[in-house]
């Protein structure tokens, strides 16, 4: 009996050991996994049930072979809950905010009214749709953050090791270092003393900022401010008006009433400002208001969604209109995302030349006129 409770012990410590690195990302507000990962759960699911696998084997061996090691964790708690006689919603729902408000909703749909599997089919073609979305935006930007990733490490070495090379040989020739010169030398002083704070100062901010961005007031800033940035308030907002149109769209489709498909992607869009509005839009609904009426007073989503809801909902057909909607904004959102990558690169190395060779005319000027003593 001891062994056995010896051997208790130790599996639930290993358990807490291995989710401690999974407890650490959901306080700083993300998530282990991505939108592939919940596509491939959602449709290897769909596909078991529609086969009359039933939903604890098909957790089961899900749980088993899925190669996210986090979500397959997050799924095995999830079938040990429902063979304690939890629903598979109420199931979900107990891992926090692991899976999405949506997932929940609409498993808890699903079960209710016994089409789980065509339900979790048409999940998974809302993951792949959002999923190559984020594709796109990754593969547009990689590129750009790479190249100043890159000058960014060109240039600290060229502050810390190769500038104080050179200044050692303007002391012995008794000339002084050009003044931006001297400055990044300073820099780069600075840079070699204290170098683990280069380390630990952004991340002790990233902390600090997801901290703050919990707080109601920090994340209606931030989502403000996001807003309004040049171009990429545009690409912002368009991508809030494609996951709203999407994420509406799908809901409707699986039989959710209007009132109840906003409450869901209120916490789907993300951003403080556009949830204020949706919540907004539940009030108008429930004083029996229409839905593009007041969504076009508010101005915050734009004008070509707003006049796609007002047709879908005098032709009855809105979940259609909002999804060949979304589609459009996510063609969209993928075409600027391109464009700016574009713009970006050539700028980019543009910026990264003139600084390279700002320091080496300021260093290689004083010593010609060496060259020329000698």
């Amino acid at each position: 009996m001891l062994i056995i409770e010896l051997k208790e012990s130790l599996i639930s410590r290993l358990v807490r050991l291995s989710l401690l690195p999974l407890g650490f990302l959901e306080k700083l507000g993300l998530r282990p996994y991505n939108s592939r990962d919940l596509m491939l759960f959602c449709r290897q699911l769909a596909t078991m049930l529609q086969t009359g696998i039933p939903l604890l084997h098909a957790l089961k061996v899900l749980a088993g072979q899925l190669g996210n090691k986090p979500f397959s964790i997050k799924v095995e708690a999830v079938q040990r809950s429902v063979e304690e006689g939890s629903s598979f919603a109420e199931s979900l729902a107990k891992q926090g905010s692991f899976f999405p408000p949506l997932l929940i909703g609409l498993v808890e749909t699903g079960e209710n009214a016994g089409v789980l599997d065509t339900i979790m089919d048409r999940m998974a073609e809302h993951y792949e749709k959002q999923h190559d979305l984020e594709e796109k935006l990754r593969s547009a930007t990689a590129y750009p953050f790479f190249i100043s990733a890159v000058a960014l490490v060109v240039i600290l070495v060229m502050i810390v090791f190769v500038l104080p090379q050179f200044a050692n040989i303007f002391n012995t020739y008794g000339m002084e270092m050009p003044l931006f010169s001297r400055i990044l030398l300073h820099i780069g002083k600075l840079a070699a003393a204290y170098w683990p704070l280069i380390f630990i100062l952004p991340l002790l901010f990233f902390i600090i900022f997801k901290q703050y961005t919990k707080t109601d007031r920090g994340r209606l800033l931030v989502d403000r401010f996001k807003l309004r940035l040049p171009i990429f308030g545009i690409i912002y907002r368009q991508t809030a008006a494609a996951r709203f149109a999407r994420s509406l769209s799908t809901l409707l489709a699986s039989g959710i009433t209007l009132h109840q498909a906003l409450k869901l992607v209120d916490r789907v869009v993300s951003n403080l400002v556009f949830s204020k509005v949706i919540a907004e839009l539940g009030e108008a609904l429930s004083r029996g208001d229409s839905l593009s009426a007041p969504l076009k007073e508010t101005r915050c989503f734009p004008p070509l969604l707003v006049e796609m809801i007002r047709i879908g909902e005098e032709s009855g057909t809105l979940d259609y209109t909002l999804n060949k909607t979304a589609l459009f904004y996510e063609r969209e959102v993928a075409y600027l995302v391109d464009r700016l990558g574009s713009l970006l690169e050539p700028i980019l190395l543009l910026v990264v030349g003139l600084f390279i060779g700002v320091i080496v005319y300021s260093v290689m000027s004083p010593m010609y006129q060496v060259f020329q003593m000698i």
